[in-house]
């Protein structure tokens, strides 16, 4: 009798174990998921680059977000890694990965938030390269490249109130912004969370929106 209770413990503890991680890997990707309040505070003082603006040089005021959105697939080793930056600017202040689906080993973007508050002078232009690579292949050329420069301005933005609770629950957040990268206003724009996509396709978060993709697709 004891070992049979044994064996019945060990089987509910791995089992609660198993719920456990699963329910952790739930979480993370579930991060960045638009429409909460969360999200929406943080568009408000943000600039989104993705993968379209390589080179690009964009303008900031100093207090607001960079957020870099790049596709990635860690199932395969890759990952984005900031090669080369400056002092004043930094490293991201949080990297997180959002899956595509919750098919396994799905690809998604990776997202890097800078933060430009603080004590230190962050006024001036500064560059970051960033590499995508498997960290052992370190001598190996890298699979793709990104870089961008962004022009801090010392200007300040107005304070925009951030929408009520549920604010663009089933669609995609826009914004408007000026020369000094301030965003001036925000709207709703909807997408395929509020109009279904009809037979044959489902909604997914790809390629750093919702949209309709065909059933067992990639994006």
């Amino acid at each position: 009798m004891r070992l049979v209770s044994l064996v019945v413990s060990l089987a509910l503890a791995s089992a609660l174990a198993t719920v456990g991680c699963s329910a952790d890997t739930s979480e993370e990707d579930a991060l960045g998921t638009t429409g909460d309040e969360e999200t929406v505070e943080d568009e408000l003082k943000s600039l989104t680059l993705t993968e379209a603006d390589d080179g690009r040089t964009v303008t900031i005021a100093k207090g607001q977000n960079v957020v870099l959105k790049l596709q990635a697939n860690p199932s395969t080793g890759y990952r984005w890694k900031v090669v080369a930056t400056d002092r004043t600017f930094g490293y991201p202040a949080s990297t997180r990965f959002v899956k595509n689906g919750d098919a396994a080993g799905a690809s998604g973007v990776e997202r890097m938030t800078w933060k430009t508050s603080g004590p230190l002078a962050m006024a001036g232009t500064h560059e970051v390269k960033l590499e995508y690579r498997r960290p052992w292949e370190a001598d190996s050329s890298p699979a793709k490249t990104f870089a961008f420069k962004v022009t801090i301005t010392e200007a300040d933005c107005p304070q925009l109130s951030p929408p009520a609770p549920g604010f663009c629950k089933n669609g995609r957040i826009k914004t408007t912004k000026d020369a000094n990268g301030c965003t001036t206003g925000i709207e709703c724009v909807d997408d395929c969370r509020a109009n279904p996509c009809g037979s044959g396709r489902s909604c997914q978060y790809c390629w750093t929106q919702f949209a309709c993709i065909p059933n067992g697709a990639l994006c």
